[in-house]
């Protein structure tokens, strides 16, 4: 696979980069430092590709560490007729007995406001893309079925809904999510990515 030089991106980082193709590079193989998100298509590919046009979904899959990652690809066109892949930010998934979504036990609590911008009482304590654990700080039991907007850090939003699953302790529960909008997933896929990034590269580092 060639290389070319970093382009902007404002999906990936450069550490994200770095991260992407270390898992996917064979440890013999040599790393460049320089890794831009988009891979160079032969001939036969780019025909392949523009026949499938916008009604397959491409994604490139990474295994390690009980971890699957899947990337979703996506074909640009430039002006000169030129094709190539940019990847957005992974779905990421725990593999074992079955695969289910990666859980970040979040370093702080995420406030949860309901569709007015009022405190909803749920502080997100876990998260995945399609679920949370919650602590519900209201009297009584929350609503079974709510629309919410998650705080993340840098004063993004994410809108979701919220569907309760099941009580898991005395003021925790467990809910699963659905964001609303297709920004609002590739906002929650990029923040569960850096974290993973980040514990990652922390793990590394202690090894």
């Amino acid at each position: 696979m060639q290389s070319h030089p970093m382009q902007s991106d404002p999906l990936l980082t450069q550490d994200e980069l770095d991260f992407i193709q270390k898992i996917v590079s064979k440890p013999a193989q040599k790393r460049r430092t320089n890794v831009a998100p988009q891979l160079t298509l032969g001939e036969q590919l780019n025909e392949l590709l523009a026949r499938l046009g916008g009604e397959e979904q491409l994604s490139l899959d990474t295994h390690t560490d009980q971890q699957h990652l899947s990337f979703p690809l996506h074909l640009i066109q430039d002006g000169h007729s030129q094709s190539r892949l940019e990847l957005g930010a992974p779905l990421i998934f725990e593999q074992g007995v079955s695969e289910r979504p990666w859980r970040l036990v979040l370093p702080m609590a995420l406030t949860l406001l309901d569709s007015s911008d009022r405190p909803s009482g749920l502080k997100a304590l876990e998260l995945s893309n399609n679920g949370m654990r919650v602590k519900y700080s209201k009297s009584g039991t929350p609503a079974k079925d709510q629309l919410l907007q998650l705080l993340l850090p840098q004063g993004q939003r994410v809108q979701l809904r919220a569907q309760l699953v099941r009580r898991v302790g005395q003021t925790h529960y467990a809910y699963t999510l659905q964001t609303l909008h297709a920004e609002d997933e590739q906002t929650l896929r990029q923040y569960l990515f850096e974290q993973h990034s980040e514990l990652h590269l922390q793990t590394a580092a202690v090894g």
